[in-house]
């Protein structure tokens, strides 16, 4: 009897422990917020959705972001990795991310490594926006985003 006790208790403690891990390890909910507008940003990018896409994109770089839809309806991507989140502090992160992409014109494969860089800005709100490096995928089909 004493050791199903034991046992219960042992499960019990590990138990609440986990839950009070997993409460207490984002409490701001930031992390899961920057996720999913990554998975999000990330996904549009792959259906070449860029306007859509455009509302991830901080907005120095709108105007250049929207100016590259043309060159994405030249290319198909067909699958992405993103690697782990890296948190560089509350407000900054990065993420890598593969893309498989290949040109409608030619019919050329590549892999485009795109480091994602996501700032937050409205804080408590948890609003992340990406700082995107499309230039690497210009520069990987040589391509004229015109």
């Amino acid at each position: 009897m004493l050791h199903r006790t034991v046992r219960c208790l042992a499960a019990l403690t590990l138990l609440a422990g986990a839950g009070c891990a997993s409460t207490f390890a984002d409490p701001t909910g930031r992390l899961t917020a920057l996720e999913n507008a990554q998975r999000r940003y990330t996904q549009l990018v792959r259906w070449g959705e860029i306007r859509r896409a455009s509302v991830y994109v901080e907005p120095d770089m709108l105007e250049e972001f929207l100016s590259y839809e043309q060159f994405f309806e030249k290319i198909r991507i067909t699958d992405t990795e993103a690697e782990e989140v890296t948190l560089a502090s509350e407000d900054t992160a990065s993420v890598d991310v593969t893309y498989h992409a290949y040109s409608l014109a030619t019919f050329q494969e590549k892999q485009i490594l795109e480091t994602q860089k996501w700032t937050r800005y409205d804080g408590v709100k948890n609003t992340w926006l990406v700082r995107p490096e499309i230039a690497e995928f210009v520069g990987a089909f040589q391509v004229s985003a015109n």
